[in-house]
């Protein structure tokens, strides 16, 4: 599939360290638990949204991205989203799982999970990109190229709304 391994942002060398986020594709191992260990504090403790279980059978096939922040003792996992391609009966790709842990929203990261993402589904030559976004988050996917399809949905008590971006909308 040749899927990007490394993507980061363009910036400065006196910019926000924050913005200063790699992305990488996620290895089994220590990075692979990063992405599980977001998973549970976004979705489990702080949205209550799952009892425990955050991962399932489509993370073998997927790409997990993880995004490292710079830091004195180590990169820190600071984000995480999933891309898997030929997703359902309509063969999309589909974007689960993107979380930003607290300390790291409106720095960026969430945007440089996305174009990690949304680079390896373009290179997979992938048309059609879906997710299901928090109601809440609709704006940021929406400058990013979705658009919204359907009607709201209730996942554990938060509205969610299905959204998806084709090769030709996203410019």
């Amino acid at each position: 599939m040749g899927i990007l391994d490394r993507v980061e942002p363009p910036l400065a060398a006196d910019a926000d360290p924050w913005r200063r986020v790699e992305v990488v594709a996620a290895r089994p191992g220590p990075e692979f638990e990063a992405v599980i260990g977001l998973r549970r504090r976004v979705f489990g403790r702080e949205q209550g949204m799952v009892d425990g279980r955050v991962t399932d059978k489509d993370d073998a096939r997927s790409l997990n991205a993880l995004a490292l922040r710079p830091a004195a003792d180590g990169p820190t996992p600071v984000g995480t989203g999933r891309l898997t391609l030929d997703y359902g009966e309509q063969r999309e790709a589909l974007i689960a799982w993107v979380a930003t842990a607290p300390e790291a929203r409106e720095r960026g990261v969430g945007s440089a999970i996305m174009c990690f993402l949304l680079a390896a589904a373009d290179q997979a030559a992938a048309a059609r990109v879906v997710l299901a976004a928090q109601v809440q988050a609709q704006s940021f996917y929406r400058r990013l190229g979705f658009v919204g399809a359907g009607q709201p949905y209730l996942v554990r008590g938060v509205p969610h709304r299905w959204m998806a971006r084709t090769r030709e909308s996203s410019g």
